[in-house]
């Protein structure tokens, strides 16, 4: 083997070599911020703002039901289990116990959107939001068709007839 042929080797194995240090760093800074949750905490999943209304309450409450080996949570709420795991970086952990697992109504599989739904004090609906690009006039605009005014959700600055 030539010489460059053996720089080249060597380079790649040191930039290699500086990537396992580099994830290491970053899997330990997440360790620090975002400690594991053990079975049984309670914890808050933010909710999305489209799959809640206005007044409706910003987080879930729910509690850490099993915890897989790679990093994976199922959590549960009082109307349900939710249907996806969640990753460490998805909630946060409360002090207080909120909710206890017994609470917990195992029976039922649910989305987050239909636990805030079921959360909320109101109906639950969040707002429409469109993303037309001809000034809302017709019904294929969500928002008109479900007669709701754009907002700024909607649309980025584009001249639009339902305001």
């Amino acid at each position: 083997m030539d010489e460059t042929s053996q720089n080249i080797l060597e380079a790649r194995s040191k930039a290699a070599q500086s990537l396992e240090k580099q994830a290491k760093k970053m899997k330990a800074t997440s360790h620090k911020v975002h400690p594991p949750a053990k079975v049984g905490d309670t914890i808050i999943i933010p909710t999305p703002d489209v799959d809640r209304a206005k007044g409706d309450l910003r987080n879930v409450i729910g509690v850490v039901l099993e915890a897989s080996d790679d990093g994976f949570y199922k959590i549960g709420t009082k109307h349900g289990i939710l249907q996806k795991l969640y990753c460490r970086n998805e909630f946060d952990i409360c002090t207080r116990k909120f909710l206890l697992e017994e609470e917990v109504n195992k029976n039922n599989e649910i989305s987050l959107r239909t636990a805030a739904i079921k959360h909320s004090v109101g109906t639950g609906q969040g707002f429409f939001k469109c993303s037309c690009t001809k000034k809302c006039m017709s019904n294929r605009c969500l928002c008109k068709k479900n007669n709701v005014l754009c907002n700024s959700k909607c649309h980025n600055s584009l001249t639009c007839n339902n305001k």
